[in-house]
Order: C-alpha cells, then sequence, then structure tokens
C-alpha cells in the first residue's frame, strides 16, 4: 500500500511540474504544429534537401552545426521516436518515462540504431543540429526538446554502448525539460563544432539556471534555482534542494537509490578486475 502511494505522489508530482513548466515558459511540447514541423522536416531529410544535413551538395555558405548526413533508417528512427515520446506525453507520463517507453516501442524495429555507436552518433548530431537552429530562429520550445533527445541519445550511449557510465543519469536528462535558456544555449554550444551560438550565449548567460528536486512535495514544485541544489549521496543520480527535501523523499527513492548503488558498485568492480 505505502509503495503505491508513494508512486501515486510521484505520478502527481511529475503532473503537476509539467503543468508548472508550461506556464512557466507558455510552450506545450504537444502540438499540431510541432508535428507538422518534424513532418516537414523528415520530408526534406528523405528528399535530401533539409537545411540540417552535411554541406555536401547544399548552400555552402549556410553552416549545418555539424550535422551528419543520415540515411533512410536513421530518418525513419527519427520520426518514430519522435512521435513514440509524444504520444506518451500526451498520456501524462513523466519525461523520463516517456522516453524509455519510446525507446521500448522503437528498439525492435530500429535494433540496428540503438546498438550502433556510429549511427547514435548521427542521430544525436541530427538533434544538435535542428536545436542549435532553433534556438537561433528563437524557437525555445523545440530546441529544449532537442536538447532532451540528445542527452538521452548520450547518456544511452554511454552506458549501454561505449560503456564508461554504470547508469543512465536521471537528472541530467530531465534537466534539459525544465529547459532555462541559459541552460539550454550552453548545452548546444558546447557540442556543436561551430561558433553559431557564441553571440546568444553571451545574451543568456545572466539568466538563472533552473534545476530540479526530486522530493514531490517541495514548496518549489520541484523546479529550484540550480545553485541551490545538492545530488543524493548515495546514487548521485537525483538532486534535492535542502536536506528536508531529500528526508521527505526517502522512503520513495530509497528502492532505486540502493538499486544504483549496487550497479555502480558491480561496474566499478569490473573496471578493477
Amino acid at each position: 500500500m505505502g509503495r503505491k502511494r508513494n508512486q501515486g505522489k510521484a505520478r502527481k508530482a511529475a503532473k503537476a511540474r509539467a503543468k508548472a513548466r508550461e506556464e512557466l515558459f507558455n510552450n506545450n511540447p504537444v502540438t499540431n504544429e510541432r508535428q507538422q514541423l518534424l513532418a516537414e522536416q523528415m520530408q526534406q531529410l528523405e528528399n535530401g534537401n533539409s537545411n540540417f544535413l552535411s554541406t555536401s551538395g547544399s548552400d555552402t555558405t549556410k553552416c549545418y552545426h555539424g550535422c551528419k548526413e543520415m540515411d533512410n533508417m536513421c530518418i525513419d528512427f527519427v520520426s518514430a521516436f519522435g512521435d513514440a515520446v509524444y504520444e506518451a506525453d500526451k498520456r501524462g507520463e513523466s519525461t523520463s518515462q516517456s522516453l524509455v517507453e519510446a525507446k521500448n516501442a522503437t528498439m525492435d524495429e530500429f535494433a540496428d540504431v540503438w546498438n550502433d555507436s556510429a549511427k547514435m552518433e548521427i542521430v544525436l548530431s541530427y538533434y544538435l543540429s535542428h536545436g542549435t537552429e532553433s534556438i537561433l530562429e528563437g524557437n525555445y520550445g523545440y530546441a529544449r526538446e532537442c536538447s532532451v533527445f540528445a542527452r538521452y541519445m548520450e547518456q544511452w550511449t554511454a552506458v549501454y554502448l561505449d560503456m564508461t557510465h554504470a547508469i543512465m543519469n536521471w537528472s541530467k536528462v530531465e534537466a534539459m525539460s525544465i529547459g532555462d535558456i541559459h541552460t539550454c544555449v550552453k548545452f548546444f554550444r558546447r557540442r556543436i563544432p561551430c561558433s553559431c551560438l557564441d553571440e546568444k550565449y553571451d545574451e543568456v548567460k545572466n539568466i538563472t539556471k533552473m534545476g530540479i528536486c526530486y522530493n514531490p512535495e517541495c514548496k518549489f514544485y520541484q523546479m529550484p534555482e540550480r545553485r541551490n541544489t545538492m545530488y543524493c549521496s548515495g546514487c548521485r543520480c537525483v538532486t534535492y534542494c535542502s536536506r528536508e527535501c531529500q528526508k521527505a523523499s526517502w522512503t520513495t527513492h530509497k528502492e532505486e537509490c540502493d538499486g544504483c548503488v549496487a550497479r555502480i558498485a558491480k561496474f566499478e568492480a569490473k573496471k578493477q578486475s
């Protein structure tokens, strides 16, 4: 009974956080406009005319922010994964759960993408390129979506392909969904090979960065200033705005924390062997 109650609190908190995020940024990522934009981009990719493809055969005066040329499998993967995420989002799932459900929904058909670091790098370049261009166009809503996808792909690659990390750091993924402009611009600027975001970063670097508190009943609606957050000392995978919030959340987090600590220990032991 206690576990179900905690799960209910977590779901309620996720919905409250999503509502607060929408009010804060006046942006709902699940819109007909967004789906139309994605459909247009997919059509451009299929025709080989996307502004985000490499410059081979394209306008050489245009910067593509490091985007790599995509084959049909990667094009179809981006479309299918995006559709699956937004279907989960419409059902009210949290950011992390939406991504996991989308991964599960696309794994069988696109196993060759999920299990190939080279293809994942191509997909990642797509999100980084589109996110960068969206910032330059003033479309921060779509840029935040791209940053969430890109961060998730980075984490997936590090854990399951390159095996340089023991576990997914969901706090870093979900931090992108909070999406203050400073964090968003900095994320893309550090990953693209061009200087296209240097001027924009100078404009936004003084904006306060927002973090996540994983206490479902946080007085800041789980969105405190990032400088006031701290990691769980056990798993270092979730953050809190205070000791009080960490203690209040422990009954919900304990099982997950113990599992993360065990996986990290196993990973470190294997590295030493």
